[in-house]
């Protein structure tokens, strides 16, 4: 019963009948055309605000972000056009990296030309990765070396070594947004490859943002769960704990040491007051690559944001009292992947993030969620339901 039409979102409901999830819409749709003024209508009209009255009476209304990622498929989000860049394998890491700049992306999937298949991804993380594992076991004499001179399949055997082998996790397309962003969670990953498993293509890079970017007219059209108005603090969403905080002057080996034993995606930094300045995000190592200095670990972080296309960067941020819903948009509105916590005194005191947002909405939200083959069961029983109930033969 989902189709387009569903996303006249203001209008649709989660109903509980018996333990079983309904999705519907309440709307003048609902009501024959008939002229206002005729019995007939009245009749009809009054016999729909019965039925809403037996509703609300009767039944637990669900409306939530979960439910609704569990209506959507991964295939709703895919353009019907894009670009999607691809690295072979033998592609020499010195040429992938500069590549994600001059196109724009933070991870590509690699292609096997041998097996004709996908066999993983490279990311800004893998860079990260490259650079600490140089420093403290090749030696720092030796990063340019293995930059220069690597394959993509010859780094990836180095990295499968010390930390075992992942292979590419995908999702197919007509899976749900909700097992897409349960699985991003689960393998702490913030890209996730759209696979068509006739073809074997890869359709789409499925990430927290996109997913976000979906469902925000959802999340402030519909009527929102008395948690949405809940400080963000109080519902546990964020770091609020051992934030890791940098000083203009910090050595850059600090910061890859931290994003190569942490999944946090960014630094705030702050100034000798202790008030947050700037912010060193993991995609900022990649300038590293495109002004081939990637040996110079020792540099300071200012240094590194030198080297930034662009100088100017505002630190977004919030406060730990603002709502679940304020965050949303702010994060939503700024197109950014995190907000900086911070004080009345601009003092940072805690991170939220995308994956935290996520972590709430999907695991912490503590709502009856049910399988597919349930979720088709209970559209049967709504559509038996309400086809009873709106006969106005």
């Amino acid at each position: 019963m989902r189709s387009n039409s569903d996303m006249t979102l203001h209008s649709q409901r989660w109903l509980l009948i018996d333990g079983h999830l309904h999705s519907f819409s309440l709307s003048p749709r609902s009501i024959p055309n008939s002229p206002p003024q005729s019995p007939l209508y009245r009749r009809q009209a009054t016999k729909q605000a019965k039925i809403c009255e037996d509703i609300n009476e009767n039944f637990q209304l669900i409306n939530t972000p979960a439910l609704f990622l569990q209506s959507k498929k991964c295939y709703d989000l895919i353009p019907n056009s894009g670009k999607l860049v691809v690295f072979d394998k033998k592609l020499l890491v010195r040429k992938a990296f500069p590549a994600f700049i001059a196109h724009g992306t933070r991870a590509a999937p690699i292609w096997d030309s041998r097996s004709k298949s996908y066999t993983g991804m490279l990311t800004i993380t893998d860079f990260i990765t490259i650079l600490h594992h140089c420093y403290h076991k090749e030696g720092k004499q030796n990063i340019a070396n293995i930059i220069e001179n690597k394959t993509i399949e010859e780094w990836k055997v180095i990295s499968e070594r010390d930390k075992g082998a992942t292979g590419l996790i995908s999702i197919d397309p007509m899976e749900s947004l909700f097992t897409a962003a349960k699985m991003l969670l689960e393998n702490k990953i913030h890209r996730l490859p759209v696979v068509d498993p006739r073809s074997g293509n890869t359709l789409y890079i499925l990430t927290h943002k996109k997913i976000l970017n979906h469902i925000y007219p959802y999340l402030i059209e519909s009527q929102l769960d008395p948690f949405f108005d809940t400080a963000i603090q109080e519902l546990g969403v964020g770091t609020y704990s051992d934030v890791k905080q940098l000083k203009y002057d910090s050595k850059l080996i600090e910061a890859m040491q931290f994003f190569a034993k942490t999944r946090v995606s960014a630094i705030p930094i702050i100034d000798d007051e202790g008030k947050v300045v700037d912010i060193y995000a993991r995609f900022d190592v990649i300038t590293l690559a495109s002004r081939g200095r990637y040996s110079e670990m020792e540099m300071s972080i200012r240094e590194c944001l030198q080297l930034r296309s662009s100088q100017k960067v505002t630190v977004m941020t919030c406060k730990a009292t603002d709502s679940l819903i304020d965050v949303i948009k702010s994060i939503y509105s700024g197109q950014v992947h995190r907000l900086v916590v911070v004080n009345a005194s601009q003092h940072v005191v805690g991170l939220v993030s995308l994956s935290d947002l996520f972590n709430f909405l999907v695991f912490r939200s503590n709502y009856l969620l049910k399988s597919k083959s349930e979720l088709e069961e209970a559209d049967e029983a709504e559509e038996a339901y309400f086809k009873e109930q709106f006969d106005f033969g």
